[in-house]
C-alpha cells in the first residue's frame, strides 16, 4: 500500500526481507487472512546471494507444515530436501551422528522425535518463493512513524514508500530493520573471535568416493579432531543410484586466525593439511576435495538479542535479524519458524479482537511487546549457548573429556 492510502485497524504488516524467514511468514499471514506486503533489497528473484549450504528443520516442523499451504508444504522434501528418496521420520535419517576423530568411532548418535528434514537453503528458498509477490529492489534506508501511533512508513532507497501498521524485519544477519533500531554500531553481528571456518559446496564426481564419504552417516554428520573440526553433509543426489553426481556440503572449523591472503589453491591445501590424520571418512571427505572447487571462509556471525523500542507496536524483528547465531546447534531457522508462528499468533489477536481504533492500537503495543520480549530472552538463551558449543566444538580435548566424564557419571 503506497504511503497515501490510510491503514485500517486491521493488521496490515510490512515484511522487509523475502529469506526464508519472510517467506514463510507471508505465507502464514496469508493463510489467515491477515493483510501483507514483503519487501527485499535484491534486485529480482533469484539474483540474491548464491552461496549454498544446508539447514536442518526438526523441533520446529510440524510447526512450519501448520504454516504453509499444503501445495508448498507437501513438495518439501521431493524439492528441497537433500536426499528425497530418505525417509525422515526414522533411524538413522532422523538423527546425525558426532565420531572422535582420532578413533573413528561415533560418541554420539543424536535422534529427534519425528522428523528432521536436511533441505537445501537455495531450493528451500525457491520453493518457499512461489505465490509469494515479493516487492525486489526496495533497500530499506529509513522507518517512520505516524504522531497519532496508527502506521509506519517505510522508506526506500529506490525513492518509494509504503505504509502499514508494522514492520516486521526478517531481513537476515545484517538487519537493515535493526539497525534502524540500534544504530548501525550497536546493532552489528560479529564473527567468532579467534576461528576460522571453510565452507564448500560441490560434487566428488566419483562413485566410490561419494559413497565411501556417506558411510558416516546417510543425511549428515561430525567429526571431532585436535587440528580440525569437520561437518559433512549429502548436499542434493539427482540420482540415488548415481553417486558420482551426489553433491555435498562440507563445513571445516578450527582455533585461529584467517589468513584472508591465500589463494583458494592455498586454502584448499590448509585444509587437506588439517585433515590429514583425521580417521575415515572424514579424511577423504576432504582430501578428496577436487581442486577447482572454491573453498570460501565462512564468517560465523552472531548478535545477542536485547530489548528493543517497538515504538508502540508498530516495529519487530524475526528470525537472523533478531537472533543471528552458529549453526553448530542447528537452532536459527527452528527458532526462526517459531518466532513466524508467535508473531502471526499476535496479528491474528489483534485481527479478530474487532477493537474500536483506541482500543487496537494498545492492544497492538502489548501485542508486540509480548511478542518482541519472548523473541529476545529466547533468542539471546540460544545464541550464547550456540556460540558456548561452537567454542567447545573446537577444542577436541576439552569436548572429550567432558564427554568422557558424562559418559562415566551415567555409568557407562
Amino acid at each position: 500500500m503506497p504511503a497515501s492510502n490510510k491503514a485500517s485497524n486491521e493488521p496490515h504488516v510490512l515484511i522487509i526481507g523475502a529469506g526464508l524467514t519472510g517467506l514463510i511468514l507471508a505465507h502464514g499471514l496469508g493463510n489467515r487472512g491477515i493483510k501483507y506486503e514483503i519487501f527485499d533489497e535484491a534486485e529480482a528473484a533469484g539474483s540474491y546471494a548464491t552461496r549454498e549450504w544446508t539447514m536442518g528443520i526438526h523441533w520446529s516442523a510440524n510447526v512450519l507444515y501448520d504454516l504453509l499451504p499444503p501445495h508448498v508444504s507437501s513438495r518439501i522434501v521431493s524439492e528441497a530436501s537433500v536426499d528425497p528418496s530418505l525417509d525422515y521420520s526414522s533411524p538413522p535419517n532422523n538423527g546425525t551422528r558426532i565420531y572422535d576423530g582420532q578413533t573413528g568411532k561415533a560418541f554420539q548418535e543424536v535422534t529427534t522425535e519425528g522428523r528432521l528434514l536436511r533441505v537445501s537453503r537455495a531450493r528451500l528458498r525457491k520453493l518457499f518463493s512461489e505465490g509469494v509477490d515479493v516487492r525486489y529492489d526496495h533497500k530499506l534506508i529509513r522507518l517512520s512513524y505516524s504522531g497519532d501511533g496508527t502506521s509506519v512508513t517505510g522508506r526506500f532507497s529506490n525513492g518509494a514508500e509504503y505504509s502499514g501498521t508494522v514492520v516486521c524485519g526478517t531481513d537476515g544477519w545484517r538487519s537493515a530493520v535493526r539497525s534502524e533500531l540500534f544504530g548501525p554500531e550497536k546493532a552489528r553481528a560479529a564473527p567468532m573471535s579467534g576461528a576460522v571456518h571453510l565452507s564448500a559446496a560441490f560434487s566428488y564426481r566419483d562413485a566410490a568416493v561419494a559413497q565411501h564419504v556417506r558411510t558416516a552417516h546417510p543425511v549428515f554428520s561430525w567429526a571431532l579432531d585436535p587440528e580440525v573440526f569437520v561437518f559433512v553433509s549429502i548436499q542434493t543426489t539427482p540420482d540415488p543410484n548415481s553417486p558420482a553426481d551426489w553433491g555435498f556440503y562440507l563445513l571445516l572449523g578450527w582455533l585461529g586466525e584467517k589468513d584472508t591472503t591465500l589463494s583458494n589453491a592455498q586454502r584448499l591445501a590448509l585444509a587437506k593439511k588439517k585433515a590429514a590424520s583425521i580417521a575415515e571418512p572424514f579424511r577423504t571427505a576432504v582430501q578428496a576435495i577436487p581442486d577447482d572447487t572454491i573453498l570460501s571462509y565462512s564468517d560465523i556471525n552472531s548478535w545477542v538479542a536485547q530489548p528493543w523500542d517497538t515504538h508502540q507496536g508498530r516495529v519487530t524483528l524475526a528470525g537472523d535479524a533478531a537472533h543471528p547465531m552458529p549453526p553448530y546447534r542447528g537452532q536459527g531457522l527452528n527458532n526462526a519458524i517459531l518466532d513466524v508462528q508467535n508473531f502471526i499468533e499476535a496479528m491474528a489477536k489483534l485481527k479478530d479482537s474487532r477493537a474500536d481504533a483506541g482500543t487496537a492500537l494498545a492492544l497492538q503495543t502489548e501485542l508486540i511487546e509480548e511478542y518482541s520480549t519472548e523473541v529476545v530472552k529466547r533468542g539471546a538463551a540460544e545464541t550464547e549457548l550456540s556460540t558456548k558449543t561452537a567454542y567447545e566444538m573446537l577444542q577436541y580435548h576439552d569436548f572429550m573429556r567432558e564427554v568422557k566424564y558424562g559418559l562415566a557419571r551415567k555409568g557407562h
